[in-house]
């Protein structure tokens, strides 16, 4: 079969087998995104991706590729491999697979066909699972996963040892789990109609797509369902939107809302932050905005100029206070204080030598001219208006004591007015009237405690400014201070250090007494002039940041989902299929060579199908993916889905895997897996001869439960001469998979079953002689059944050159062997018969009959051993018709 493709390539033809186009995927995959690699691994180990899958491949997608597992040369055949000649020798020590008995061995001939037959449940299947799993066969049906004994206790790791042969060397693998096998076995084939590359596609056409193209193609289903995926994300993210970014409550021009505007994931969250957040003045002066265009202008205009009024009259009061506790101030209120005392101690000291012998003490004092003053008023005013103080002609009187003035007392009134109006005295008044000026202009200056507590509070409150509040009443209280300690020290100890003055804070209150004015100027100014729009903008723009301080958590939340959006989005190049669809371009022009069609319409005609004149048509692309369909010749439109019977579908099936393997230079081994299900009896011996054919070149190993295919191709392989052997598997109740080094004794010839017979008796025939009569009559049931079914096959011997078990055709050449038989034989034949349905019950109304003894049995069988070899005895001598 190689000689095609050896011919092709002469011809310039390149051809490329199912394992090189696959390590040239692996090759290819390494520049694609690595979720990709990830799904091309699923694809090359399971056959479809089911939603768990998708899920996981999504979630790659989404985190570029963190934590995929890529495709590896351990996932795939090895390209090598096909140059080795790889057969199959045992597998041994299985352990944890489906039911399998451990401990048994299930062994393939070199050479041939080795055929393992096994009815449902036996055990088969599990073989084959292993077999498919070292071997890196195509990617099994879901129900082909190795799973453990399901009624073991503590199911472990599937495991398997397989001994094979490469080119003519002996190994032997340990198999465990998904751990990949020796890569030399990936080169036996494997074929399995359930996973083969002819299959019927949506439209019922029958579609060729080769294993690696298939791939290629359900990795560019992945990519659209990926990215369908990702758009249903993207646009429940955007749904996720609250309604206060969707329609934000801002104003034109506004730094919020040029920040929404522009919102995306690159917007950092700390700008967010830092716009959202107003410190106090910020809120201050909103509020002041709030209330200044919230209300009639005017009338705000007013009340504002009245708090510049008080600010002013505040900056006043203090300057007044400032200009009288300075030095100079101070240093002028103590010299006049001095020069006070001076001039009293000189007036004091005059009137000590005036009124040294005056009877009454402290005459001249303070209190003294206090009553001299008020006997002075009196005395102008009341007693002697038109007469100058002190009246003393005769007859007047003392204003003080009423009595009539004698000398002495006239003299010391005289004496006593000389003495006030005397200049010391003089000087004295004029000092202390100058200190007592200077005294009340700086009791004058000073503020009530309650009026700077109140200027205080205007400026926190109305103003709404805690520190220049804090800054004025600071002012004040160190002025007043330093007031109190001028007062105080000036007259004890002018020497003692004065507190100093805080400084008036001119600059804040300045700056507010220009925004008032500014506020006033807008609020008087008309609604469209420039104050106005300025305020209203600077409104805008702090009512803007005070909105977006209540739904920032809400925008920092979109910031991500923008983010996670704008990442998305710019994977998206990572679902595109266009280098999907030139690499599958490429892999269809290495494996659908022209040597492939014409080795599918050969492989078609050795099965028995060439009468549709099938042939291999390139159709329409899937995800620029190319089809191919398999056509027929003389009406290329028509579904050939719809005219191929099941049989014929399967039939194609292998046509083309058997056509793939002729393209390569592989003489390794091939497992089928129950190759025939379903066929009728044309198509199965057609399968037969092409087994049996193909078995003359390498190792062959069938695995099957259909009896008659079994006997076909043991016919076949008997035509041809080529080797075959038969395994036989079956099970207990409690384990599978135990194997027996024959074919089932359905299949077995007759002398062997008879032989068979024969053993079953010489070992329970004990059980008569010990007396079980339980034992020996179910011995004895099953030994009558034997040999029932046993004639019934000695029959069918006898006419087998004729007509063969389960064989559709009539052999015309054995008719005369047929002469052989007589009446005698058939008479024989129907009293043995008989005698095996009363073997047990030879009187239907014996209610304990006796068992047959083992002599009984013993003659049944020798009656039928004999009847048989003699038949063939005599059709032996009677020569084939021509």
């Amino acid at each position: 079969m190689a000689e095609a493709a050896k011919q092709a390539q002469e011809e310039g033809e390149e051809t490329s087998s199912e394992a090189e186009a696959l390590a040239d995927i692996l090759a290819w995959s390494v520049e694609c995104p690595k979720w990709q690699r990830d799904a091309l691994r699923r694809l090359c180990t399971k056959n479809a991706l089911e939603e768990a899958d998708y899920k996981e491949l999504t979630a790659l997608y989404k985190s570029g590729g963190e934590g995929a597992v890529p495709l590896a040369a351990v996932h795939i055949p090895d390209p090598q491999a096909a140059t080795v000649a790889v057969t199959l020798r045992d597998i041994h020590d299985v352990e944890h697979v489906n039911a399998l008995k451990a401990g048994e061995r299930l062994s393939f001939d070199k050479a041939g066909l080795t055929v393992v037959y096994g009815d449902n449940g036996s055990g088969k299947s599990g073989y084959a699972r292993i077999l498919k799993k070292v071997c890196r066969a195509r990617t099994p049906p879901k129900g082909d996963r190795i799973l453990p004994n399901i009624y073991t206790a503590k199911p472990g790791t599937p495991k398997a040892v397989i001994d094979f042969v490469a080119n003519d060397q002996n190994k032997s693998e340990t198999w465990s789990g998904d751990n990949p096998a020796d890569p030399l076995l990936s080169s036996v084939s494997v074929f399995d109609s359930r996973t083969a590359n002819v299959h019927v596609d949506e439209v019922n056409d029958v579609a060729y797509t080769p294993f690696p193209m298939r791939v290629l193609e359900r990795l560019a289903e992945a990519c659209q369902e990926v990215k369908k995926r990702i758009s249903a994300d993207i646009a429940a993210v955007e749904q996720q939107t609250p309604e206060a970014v969707k329609q934000p409550r801002t104003h034109e021009g506004t730094a919020t809302a040029r920040l929404i505007e522009g919102l995306n994931g690159n917007t950092k969250e700390q700008d967010v932050r830092d716009l959202a957040t107003l410190n106090d003045k910020e809120k201050a002066r909103l509020e002041t905005l709030k209330a200044d265009l919230g209300n009639d202008p005017l009338k705000v205009a007013r009340r504002i100029e009245g708090q510049r009024d008080k600010l002013a009259e505040a900056g006043r009061a203090f300057a007044k206070l400032e200009g009288a506790i300075t030095d100079e101030e101070a240093e002028r209120l103590s010299g006049l204080y001095a020069d006070y005392q001076a001039a009293r101690r000189a007036a004091i000291a005059a009137a000590g030598d005036l009124f040294a012998d005056e009877p009454l003490p402290d005459a001249g004092s303070e209190v003294w001219r206090a009553l001299w003053e008020a006997a002075r008023d009196y005395s102008t005013q009341k007693a002697y208006p038109e007469l100058t103080f002190p009246v003393t002609s005769d007859g007047s009187r003392c204003v003080l004591c009423q009595q009539e003035l004698d000398a002495e007392a006239a003299d010391r009134m005289t004496r006593f007015e000389k003495f006030v109006k005397d200049e010391t005295r003089r000087k004295e008044e004029l000092a202390q009237a100058a200190y007592d000026e200077c005294l009340s202009g700086f009791a004058g200056a000073d503020i009530a405690a309650r009026d700077v507590a109140a200027a205080a509070a205007f400026v926190c409150d109305e103003l709404d400014d805690g520190d220049l509040a804090a800054a004025v009443r600071r002012a004040f209280v160190s002025a007043k201070w330093r007031l109190r300690a001028i007062l105080r020290y000036h007259a004890e100890d002018e020497t003692a250090p004065l507190p100093p003055v805080a400084a008036w804070p001119g600059e804040a209150v300045a700056a507010h007494d220009t925004a008032l004015s500014e506020r006033i100027s807008a609020l008087r100014a008309e609604d469209e002039s420039g104050e106005r729009a300025r305020l209203t903008a600077e409104l805008h723009a702090l009512s803007d940041r005070e909105w977006l301080a209540a739904v920032q958590e809400d925008v920092i939340a979109e910031i991500g989902r923008r983010k996670k959006i704008a990442t998305l989005k710019a994977r998206a190049k990572d679902t595109a299929t266009n280098k999907i669809t030139t690499k599958s371009g490429e892999i269809a022009e290495q494996l659908v060579t022209n040597t492939l069609r014409a080795e599918f319409a050969r492989e078609i005609d050795k099965l028995g199908v060439a009468g549709l004149a099938i042939e291999l048509r390139k159709e329409k692309s899937s995800y620029g993916v190319p089809h191919f369909r398999v056509s027929l010749i003389r009406k290329p439109d028509a579904k050939v889905g719809e005219v191929l019977s099941e049989g014929e579908h399967r039939c194609v099936a292998l046509a083309a895997f058997m056509a793939e393997l002729a393209t390569t230079e592989s003489r390794s081994a091939i497992v089928f897996d129950d190759p025939v299900s379903s066929l009728d009896h044309m198509h199965r011996e057609a399968v037969a001869k092409r087994l049996a054919a193909e078995g003359e070149h390498r190792q062959i190993i069938v695995l099957t439960h259909d009896i008659a295919f079994l006997f076909l191709l043991d016919q076949e392989c008997r035509e041809k001469g080529t080797h075959i052997a038969f395994r036989s598997v079956t099970r207990t109740d409690d384990h599978a998979g135990f194997v027996q080094p024959d074919p089932p004794a359905r299949a077995q010839p007759i002398e062997k079953v008879i032989e068979g017979m024969q053993k079953q008796l010489d070992n329970q025939k004990i059980l008569y002689e010990r007396g079980d009569h339980d034992g020996w009559e179910r011995a004895v049931d099953a030994l009558q059944k034997r040999l029932r079914s046993t004639w019934e096959r000695a029959v069918e011997e006898a006419v087998g050159p004729v007509l063969k078990r389960l064989s559709n055709k009539v052999e015309t050449r054995g008719l005369a062997k047929l002469t052989a038989l007589t009446i005698e034989d058939c008479a024989a034949m129907r009293k043995a018969y008989g005698r095996c349905s009363v073997l047990l019950h030879s009187s239907a109304d014996a209610l304990n009959s006796p068992l047959p003894k083992p002599d009984a049995v013993q003659q049944e069988i020798t009656a039928l051993k004999e009847w048989v070899e003699d038949i063939k005895a005599r059709q032996a001598k009677i020569e084939y018709l021509q």
